[in-house]
């Protein structure tokens, strides 16, 4: 991925403000997308990392009903919970929104009024499912049954979560209410409004066919395959009370349809953040970066798209799309869903954020779907991040304050540093390509080589509590001097993955606000008073505690 621009817009999907996000919620978009505005800060380009919560639909309204409190209460309470707990995990958003909002209304009804006047909304009759028990119309999350292209019971009437296939209520076989789980359903007339996909087809088609060498394999391969089916008119507005009402006479009992309203968030949050949203969102100089699971692939890549470019209204289109697959949990209670199982807020009270967010992206499932398990959680918390780095930068910072030696006197074993050097641009190239977790193992790997350097070397016999032998005063600057630049290298490469330790180990070097370019500088005086850990290795409490999420043997 080349950057020729002078703006970057960053996305992640926006969760859901039903529930707290669980972890497998949080590495499939929010955290990768985090990551990357991070490291975009090191290399000092402009660039803004925008999301929200989403806040409307049928699953908030149910919610809400039975909690006897109104959907708006319901969703603003999770929105504030989300937000707490994304600060609490040293998130990097430039603004964090919410799509129930006067900037985000106000971005809908204009997209919605320039797309009907530019003749892309069409009045459609349709059939949806009504519940006789529940004397409801069913909107397509709340209609269940078995699909019909993968067989999977509990389908959902808009999406299978197991195969991923777009459907309508009436795909389903044997379906049914999934409020009461009745059958006694029956498929009565209406008039809603829909997009025509079908005749924005072939410009959406020559999007995709410009931009979908940036996307993630998966985002381009689903994609080819449903324009290969060819799009039609997709619904954009329902029988319901929770939303943006319709500004169209004859529509005013209906709102628009989440799915609508949700991705035009990007831009409503955007006008809510800073009246300079408009050089971002209409520059001719901007990439729009997009990150999300698998399962939101179909709205980013064909209807968000066919949205802005029927729109007409000069909005930038989306240059990279990449979709991750899903991490599982292997014998870990994992659902957001059941309101059970090990989500951020609880995870947090485990263990400190950095060592959530290192082990998540270094297990992100991005090309496959990875297991999550408590035993690989612990490997990597104890093995890479306490032993491999965190004894590492402090064997090193005290061999340095024991030396009595300054920084600014040490000397790089040019050697050494030159496989560092390869590693730190194979680091830069994957960012690039957006391979994080690779880039991560790159870090790693850094480690590696400055373990060695001290197995190797043995610098503790050069160097005592007292300071460096005498005659061996050289020696001790030249392996301190390629030690310590390792420490500072790593401080600043970890930044986007374990921003505490990463500011703890920077700090050091008077560092706030890191760069890529700090590394070509030369070694100040240290500030080594006081040194500590910068990880631990996970205690028995933590461990006791992380057992209660396994599921049953």
């Amino acid at each position: 991925m080349q950057h020729d621009t002078k703006r970057i817009i960053i996305t992640s999907a926006l969760p859901y403000s039903e529930a707290i996000p669980h972890l497998g919620n949080f590495v499939g978009s929010i955290l990768p997308a985090d990551v990357f505005h991070r490291y975009e800060e090191l290399a000092g380009r402009d660039s803004i990392f925008i999301c929200g919560s989403d806040q409307h639909g049928t699953p908030i309204e149910i919610r809400a009903l039975k909690e006897g409190v109104s959907a708006e209460h319901l969703a603003d309470s999770v929105h504030e919970r989300m937000k707490k707990v994304f600060e609490s995990f040293e998130c990097s958003f430039t603004h964090y929104g919410k799509t129930n909002s006067e900037s985000n209304k106000k971005a809908v009804y204009e997209i919605f009024e320039a797309l009907d006047r530019n003749g892309y909304i069409k009045e459609v009759e349709s059939v949806m499912p009504y519940c006789n028990i529940d004397k409801r119309f069913l909107t397509d999350r709340y209609i269940e049954g078995k699909c019909p292209y993968c067989g999977f019971e509990g389908a959902r009437g808009d999406q299978c979560d197991n195969c991923g296939r777009l459907l309508s209520p009436q795909d389903l076989i044997d379906p049914y209410c999934g409020l009461c789980h009745n059958k006694d359903i029956e498929f009565k007339k209406t008039v809603n409004l829909a997009i025509e996909l079908d005749k924005l087809q072939p410009e959406i088609l020559d999007f995709v066919k410009m931009r979908m060498g940036t996307w993630s394999r998966n985002a381009a391969n689903k994609t080819v395959s449903y324009l290969e089916q060819g799009l039609e008119p997709r619904e954009i507005t329902r029988e319901m009370k929770w939303g943006f009402p319709v500004p169209r006479k004859g529509f005013e009992d209906k709102v628009f349809y989440v799915w609508f309203d949700a991705v035009i968030g990007y831009i409503g949050i955007s006008m809510e953040w800073s009246e300079k949203w408009k050089d971002y969102w209409k520059g001719p100089d901007t990439e729009l970066i997009q990150f999300m699971g698998k399962d939101n692939i179909e709205f980013h890549t064909m209807m968000w798209p066919g949205i802005l470019i029927g729109s007409g209204l000069g909005f930038v289109l989306p240059h990279t799309i990449y979709a991750y697959e899903y991490l599982t949990a292997k014998g870990l209670k994992f659902s957001k869903s059941r309101g059970v199982g090990l989500n951020m807020e609880n995870a947090l009270e485990i263990a400190g954020p950095d060592y959530w967010r290192f082990a998540l992206m270094y297990l992100a499932p991005e090309s496959s779907d990875n297991d999550f398990t408590i035993a690989l959680f612990v490997e990597v918390v104890n093995k890479i991040m306490n032993d491999k780095i965190g004894n590492y930068v402090h064997r090193v910072l005290t061999l340095l304050k024991n030396s009595g030696l300054k920084a600014s006197e040490l000397v790089e074993d040019e050697k050494s540093m030159d496989k560092v050097a390869v590693l730190t641009r194979k680091y830069a190239e994957d960012f690039e390509a957006l391979k994080m977790r690779e880039a991560l193992r790159e870090l790693v790997a850094i480690a590696d080589i400055g373990n060695e350097m001290i197995s190797s070397s043995k610098p503790w016999e050069l160097i005592g509590k007292d300071g460096v032998k005498q005659g061996s005063e050289g020696r001790a600057k030249e392996l301190l001097g390629g030690m310590v630049s390792i420490v500072r290298r790593m401080g600043v490469l970890m930044w986007p993955f374990a921003p505490d330790a990463s500011s703890k180990i920077l700090k050091r070097f008077g560092i706030s606000e890191p760069r890529l370019s700090d590394l070509e500088k030369p070694l100040k005086e240290l500030n080594l008073e006081g040194l500590g850990p910068v990880f631990s290795k996970l205690s028995d409490k933590q461990l006791k505690e992380l057992e209660r999420f396994e599921e049953d043997s």
